[in-house]
Formats: C-alpha cells, sequence, structure tokens
C-alpha cells in the first residue's frame, strides 16, 4: 500500500504519514486510531511491543503437578490468520521447510515422542508436554527421535493488507 493510499483511507495527510515513517512526528492516539482502521488492524498492533524473542520454550511441569490443572501457553492475538494442525512423523523422519509468510509463528506441543525442531540452525530437543514457540518465517525443520511423533501445531500469520479501490 503506497503513502497516498494510506492518506486517502485513513484521512491522514501525506506529510504527517512521511513524518511518522521518518520517526519525526508525534502522532495522537487519534491519528493511529485512523491508521489502525484503514489497515483493518486492532490499535494494539500499531502500539504494542515488536515480535516476541524468536524462540520462546517451555519445559512440561514436573508429572506431579496436582490435577485438575490448566496451564496457558500463549496467547494469540491480532486478526491474522491462526491454523491448528496434527503434526505425525514416524521414528526418525525428518521435515524441512521453507519459511513461511513474514511474521508467521509456529506453536507446537510436543504430545508422544521425542522431536527436535525449531529454526534450521537452532533445533531444540522436546519431550512429550514441552511447549515451543519460534519464527517461521525462517527455514525450519522437524526431526523425530527414535519413536513416533505426535504434536499438536499452531500457526499464527500476520493480517495481509486490504485491498483498496484505486
Amino acid at each position: 500500500m503506497s503513502a497516498a493510499e494510506l492518506a486517502r483511507a485513513s484521512g491522514v495527510a501525506r506529510a504527517t504519514l512521511s513524518k511518522i515513517e521518518a520517526g519525526q512526528g508525534n502522532p495522537t492516539l487519534d491519528t493511529i486510531g485512523a491508521l489502525a482502521a484503514a489497515l483493518r488492524l486492532p490499535l494494539v498492533d500499531l502500539v504494542a511491543e515488536l515480535a516476541p524473542p524468536s524462540v520462546r520454550l517451555d519445559r512440561s511441569p514436573a508429572p506431579t503437578e496436582p490435577t485438575p490443572s490448566q496451564h496457558l501457553l500463549t496467547r494469540v492475538g491480532g486478526s491474522g490468520m491462526t491454523e491448528f494442525w496434527r503434526l505425525r512423523l514416524g521414528p526418525g523422519e525428518r521435515l524441512d521447510r521453507q519459511p513461511h509468510a513474514t511474521g508467521t509463528t509456529e506453536h507446537i506441543t510436543l504430545i508422544a515422542g521425542s522431536l527436535s525442531t525449531g529454526p534450521a540452525d537452532d533445533l531444540h530437543d522436546l519431550a512429550p508436554g514441552d511447549f515451543i514457540s519460534y519464527r517461521a518465517d525462517l527455514p525450519h525443520s522437524y526431526v523425530a527421535g527414535s519413536a513416533p511423533v505426535i504434536a499438536a501445531v499452531v500457526m499464527t500469520y500476520l493480517p495481509a493488507l486490504p485491498d483498496l479501490p484505486r
């Protein structure tokens, strides 16, 4: 989307957009809100901190954890698409994946087996119950150990920019 298209869709002057882009502006919340609306994004997506660390790994709690119990692994926000997958690999199988769209993140909970996964240059070994989250807009891999693997995979994508009338 060009600056002219964004200015037209948001009602924000092109000069104001140029200053914001150059880091010289001090936009009001109304201005940021107008930009968010034009981009069809929640306001928080424009003012929140940028991406989380490239890899987040949570080890499964000890088997002595009382039941019933719940543990929030991650919160998925924004207005992009979210996909839920079941991954199965045979013993020793390996999947090497090319980068997904910019901003894509994978969140994986290992259910059974042992799995090494993560960005291709930063694989982490998981045991059942472990959770990992990493950027998937880089080459990444899944490598099964000596037993079959079952994992739950959630993929989150950034929202696509809207097509605006020209």
